[in-house]
C-alpha cells in the first residue's frame, strides 16, 4: 500500500501545472463568461433609475410652457396644439407624452423618467441587434456593456431625471437607432418611417437623413433607396422652413467661426470631461481622427455593408453637432458642454468603439479590452461634476413644488411661468403637486392646510432662539433671510439641534395651521465651519404666501419639533 501511494504520489507531482495563459484560454471559451459580462450593461440603467426615484416629482421648465399651450383653462386638451413647434423644434411626440403625463400620470416628473430610461434600453438592445454577425462573444458583450455606460452615462443625468429633456432627446436617439437597424434588415420603407417619426419628436433628427442616404450606398443598395431618403429629408426639411414661423427667442448665432467649431467640437467630446472645454475639444478631434484611420479597414469591399449602419451613426451625430453649434454658440464657450446632449455624444463614441472594435487597423491581443475598458471607467468617473451639479438642482425643484402648492411663486418664476394661469389647471387635471403623492416629507399628517397640535413642541430662548443645553450643545433656528417677494415670503438660514440637521421644515400660523413649507439638508458650508463635528446639510428654505399674519418656523429634529416666531415686519426685497 505504500509503494502504491508512492507511485500515485510521484504520478501526481509529475502533472504539468495549468499556465496563465491556459487558464485565460478557458475563461475565454467558457459560455458562460460572455453572458456574465454583458449581465453588467444592466447596472448604468439601474443606477440612473436610482437617480430618478431620488430627484423630485416636480416637472421642469419647458414643461410648463408646453402645458400651457396644450391645455384650455379647466385642463382639457387642445389637440391642434400637439402640431405646434417649441422653439423652433418640432415636436409632437415628446408633447404627447407630456399631454399623457399630465392627464394620466398625476404629472409625476419620476413615471416620465422611468420611461425615458426604457428609451435608453431600448436604444440600447437596437444597438446590440445591429452589432455585425461575425463579431466574437466576447467583444459584443463588451460593446453592449460600453453602449449602455454612454447611454446612461451620468454627464446625461439630466434626461432622465428631468424627463421632459429626455423625452425629446432619447426618444429620438431611440427612433435613429430603430431607422438605422431597418435599413440593415433591408427594410427601408419601415426605416423612412421611422425618420419621420424621429423627425417629429426633435429637430437633431434631420440629420438622420443623409445618415440614411450614406448607409443605403455603403451597402449597395438600389439606386431608389438611395434616393428616398434624401428626397424625403429635403422635403422634412423645407417643410419646416415653412411651418417653423418666428425664430425662438435668444442670442442671435455667432458669426465666428472658431467658436462655432469649438461649440460643436466640445459637445462631441463632452463624455470625456468634467467642465473642461478644452479637453472636451481634444477627445473630440482624437476620436475623429480615430475614425478616419478606421476608413480603409471598415470600408474594404467585404466590411462595408456591415460597417454601414456605424457610418450612418456617425454622420448623424456630426449633423447634430453642426445644427447644435450653429444655434448655440452664441450662448458663451461653454454651451456644448451641457448634460442634455449626452445622447449624441454618445451616439459618435458608440460608432466609433464598434468601427475600432470591429475592424482594428491593428490586432494586438488585449486591445480591445483595454479600449472598452478605459472607455467605461473614464467617462463614468469624469461625469462626477457635472452630475453634481445636476442633482444640487432637485431641492430648488422640491421647493417649487411646495411654493405652486400653497401659491407663493414669485421667487421662481424662471422655473415656473405664468403661474396666474399654470396653476388652476393643474387642480383641475389633479396634476402634482396638487395630487396625492405630494408631501412635506414631515409624517404625522402635517401637509399643507392640516391644522397642527403644537402644545408639546420646544422653543428656544427668546431673543437668541437659542437653546443652551447640559451636555453643552445646543439647538439653534437661524433666519438668515427673511423677504417679501411681490406675494411670496422667502426664508432662507440654517438650523441644528445638538449636532443633528433638521428633517422638514414647515411654516404655521397663528391658529398652528400649516401655511408653508420647504426643503432642509442643503449645503451651509459658513454655518458648518461654525460648528465643527455636526452633520453636513444644516441649510433649509421655506415659502409663504405673504400676507399670512404672525408666523412661525418649526422643524423636525431627530429628538422632537422645535419651533420660533417669525418677524411681523420682513424686508421687502427690491425696496
Amino acid at each position: 500500500m505504500t509503494e502504491i501511494s508512492s507511485e500515485s504520489t510521484s504520478q501526481r507531482d509529475t502533472t504539468p501545472p495549468v499556465s496563465q495563459r491556459d487558464r485565460l484560454e478557458r475563461l475565454r471559451l467558457a459560455r458562460s463568461g460572455p453572458w456574465l459580462l454583458g449581465l453588467l450593461a444592466l447596472v448604468p440603467p439601474v443606477m440612473m433609475l436610482r437617480e430618478v426615484l431620488n430627484y423630485s416629482q416636480m416637472h421642469f421648465y419647458d414643461y410648463w410652457w408646453v402645458l400651457l399651450d396644450i391645455t384650455n383653462p379647466d385642463g382639457s386638451l387642445r389637440p391642434w396644439e400637439l402640431l405646434n413647434f417649441r422653439n423652433e423644434h418640432p415636436f409632437v411626440l415628446p408633447t404627447l407624452l407630456f399631454w399623457l403625463s399630465a392627464r394620466f400620470g398625476d404629472g409625476l416628473n419620476q413615471p416620465l423618467g422611468a420611461l425615458i430610461i426604457v428609451f435608453g434600453v431600448a436604444s440600447v438592445l437596437l444597438v446590440w441587434r445591429l452589432l455585425p454577425s461575425g463579431l466574437g462573444r466576447w467583444p459584443r458583450a463588451g460593446l453592449v456593456v460600453a453602449t449602455s455606460t454612454l447611454v446612461f452615462n451620468p454627464h446625461g443625468i439630466h434626461n432622465y431625471v428631468r424627463s421632459m429633456s429626455g423625452a425629446s432627446w432619447l426618444l429620438a436617439l431611440m427612433l435613429v437607432l430603430a431607422a438605422l437597424l431597418a435599413m440593415q434588415r433591408g427594410r427601408p420603407l419601415v426605416a423612412v418611417a421611422l425618420g419621420l417619426l424621429a423627425s417629429i419628436s426633435y429637430g437633431t433628427s434631420f440629420a438622420l437623413w443623409p445618415g440614411l442616404v450614406l448607409m443605403a450606398w455603403l451597402r449597395g443598395d438600389r439606386r431608389r433607396w438611395v434616393i428616398t431618403p434624401a428626397v424625403v429629408g429635403v422635403l422634412v426639411v423645407a417643410t419646416w422652413f415653412v411651418l417653423r414661423g418666428p425664430q425662438g427667442g435668444g442670442d442671435s448665432p455667432t458669426g465666428d467661426p472658431a467658436q462655432v467649431a469649438l461649440t460643436g467640437l466640445s459637445m462631441l467630446g463632452l463624455v470625456w470631461t468634467g467642465s473642461g472645454v478644452a479637453i472636451a475639444l481634444l477627445a473630440a478631434v482624437a476620436g475623429l481622427a480615430v475614425l478616419a484611420l478606421h476608413v480603409p479597414t471598415s470600408l474594404s469591399p467585404e466590411n462595408r455593408r456591415s460597417s454601414a449602419p456605424w457610418w450612418g451613426l456617425v454622420v448623424y451625430a456630426l449633423g447634430c453637432a453642426v445644427m447644435i453649434s450653429g444655434s448655440r454658440a452664441a450662448f458663451g464657450t461653454e454651451a456644448g458642454l451641457q448634460s442634455r446632449y449626452n445622447s449624441m455624444a454618445a451616439a459618435l463614441w458608440i460608432a466609433l468603439l464598434v468601427i475600432v472594435v470591429s475592424w482594428p487597423r491593428v490586432r494586438r491581443p488585449g486591445t480591445r479590452a483595454v479600449v472598452l475598458g478605459s472607455t467605461v471607467v473614464a467617462t463614468v468617473t469624469l461625469s462626477v461634476p457635472m452630475a453634481q451639479t445636476v442633482r444640487e438642482d432637485s431641492s430648488t425643484q422640491r421647493l417649487l413644488a411646495v411654493a405652486a402648492r400653497v401659491g407663493a411663486t414669485d421667487t421662481l418664476t424662471s422655473r415656473f411661468p405664468r403661474p396666474q394661469q399654470l396653476l388652476p389647471r393643474l387642480r383641475d387635471l389633479g396634476h402634482y403637486p396638487f395630487s396625492d403623492e405630494f408631501g412635506l416629507g414631515c409624517g404625522q399628517g402635517i401637509e399643507v392646510g392640516a391644522r397642527v397640535n403644537t402644545s408639546k413642541w420646544r422653543t428656544p430662548g427668546i431673543g437668541s432662539y437659542r437653546e443652551p443645553l447640559p451636555n453643552g450643545r445646543n439647538v439653534l433656528l437661524n433666519v438668515e433671510h427673511d423677504k417679501l417677494h411681490d406675494d411670496t415670503r422667502l426664508l432662507k438660514g440654517w438650523a441644528i439641534s445638538g449636532i443633528e440637521r433638521a428633517r422638514c421644515v414647515v411654516v404655521l400660523d397663528a391658529a398652528d395651521r400649516v401655511v408653508g413649507g420647504g426643503v432642509v439638508d442643503l449645503p451651509r458650508p459658513q454655518a458648518e465651519t461654525k460648528t465643527p463635528g455636526v452633520e453636513l446639510g444644516l441649510g433649509y428654505r421655506a415659502v409663504v404666501p405673504a400676507g399670512s399674519g404672525p408666523l412661525r418656523l418649526a422643524f423636525r429634529f431627530p429628538d422632537g419639533w422645535w419651533k420660533r416666531p417669525l418677524s411681523r415686519n420682513p424686508e421687502v426685497a427690491n425696496s
